[in-house]
């Protein structure tokens, strides 16, 4: 058992040598190390960067060209015309309100400027003077205001400003005081007449505006209830002061300082009717138009229909029988050598 001991380990121990010595080339050679390898080269130096070019200057701006002036502006011209314009002549001479021009600069022209009293006034406003004034050779005595001026020939209308009890040719500064009220005037055919000489009807009626008399003495809408009776407020046209000279305008046609108030001699008055186009009043009611009368009556039950209602007679006439009206959008053009006058085409007759 003892030799067993000792035996077993020694065989283990040359089992395992044995093994060892088989375990190296099958064909029992012994291989050669290997050799050794060459040391592996650095990488080469790399060359040094090149720096970067020098940029070239930057060329400086252009210069730019002058700057060229303006143009230089036309010539303004005067008051330019109206193309459909025909000019009308009172007695052979061309007035302000009758000459195609707006001479005051205010896009109106002639009939279309309401500050143009009709073709014989030779001024466009803003006063109401004519620049003709008409009056006759003394201070207070006046014939039609709406023509190219003096005189008392036939057919001339006659009138003294002395017969007026509101005394509106009274300068408020105290000048012409010799045109005091005189009740002993009326009625005197040589200054104050009660019916006014033949041809007067003719020559100044026709140029005198809705709303005056031939002399001058004018209502406006906004004097209504400002007369007697509180009836409508009369002022004339031709207020002056001899520091200031004309002084009335038709925006001041409320303030007695400026537009004076008067009396309208009677017997040579176009008054202003409801459907009438006037001094301060340009439109009319609608009514006034023809055919707007009544619609047509009900149908009873199961009857016919009633008839058409007939046209409004338009609630007074726009113009005098033979006068073609005019001023309002759809009115046709006055014919030429006729001028509108408040709204009616007026033939100038002047004598």
């Amino acid at each position: 058992m003892r030799l067993q001991r000792i035996l077993t380990p020694l065989l283990t121990l040359l089992v395992l040598s044995g093994a060892a010595a088989c375990g190296g080339d099958p064909a029992g050679e012994n291989r050669g190390s290997g050799g050794t390898g060459g040391d592996v080269g650095s990488g080469g130096t790399g060359g040094d960067v090149g720096s970067g070019g020098t940029g070239g200057d930057v060329g400086s701006g252009g210069t730019g060209g002058d700057v060229g002036s303006g143009g230089t502006g036309g010539d303004v011209g005067s008051g330019g015309t109206n193309g459909g314009c025909v000019q009308i002549l009172c007695d052979g001479k061309s007035m302000f309100c009758g000459d195609c021009i707006d001479n005051d600069d205010d896009g109106l022209v002639d009939n279309d400027d309401p500050e143009c009293l009709g073709p014989c006034d030779n001024t466009e406003g803003p006063v109401l003077l004519t620049g003709v004034p008409g009056e006759s050779g003394n201070t207070c005595g006046a014939d039609c205001y709406f023509d190219v001026g003096n005189g008392s020939g036939e057919g001339e209308c006659k009138w003294d400003r002395r017969c007026d009890p509101l005394e509106p040719k009274v300068d408020p500064s105290g000048a012409n005081p010799q045109c005091l009220y005189d009740v002993t005037l009326i009625g005197d055919d040589n200054y104050c007449p009660d019916v006014q000489p033949l041809g007067c009807e003719d020559s100044c009626g026709a140029l005198t505006p809705n709303g005056c008399d031939c002399f001058g003495c004018c209502t406006f809408p906004a004097l209504a209830g400002r007369g007697t009776d509180d009836g409508p407020g009369y002022i004339f046209l031709g207020s002056e002061t001899k520091a200031d000279g004309g002084t009335c305008t038709l925006t001041d046609v409320t303030n007695p300082d400026l537009c004076f108030p008067c009396t309208p001699a009677s017997n040579c008055l176009n008054t202003c009717e409801r459907c009438e186009i006037c001094l301060g009043k340009p439109i009319i009611p609608a009514d006034c138009f023809p055919g707007t009368g009544g619609s047509g009556g009900t149908g009873g039950n199961g009857g016919a229909g009633g008839s058409s209602g007939a046209g409004g007679d338009g609630g007074g006439m726009r113009c005098p029988v033979g006068k073609q009206p005019c001023g309002l959008a759809g009115d046709p053009l006055c014919p030429g050598g006729s001028f509108c006058l408040t709204g009616c085409c007026t033939d100038i007759v002047v004598e």
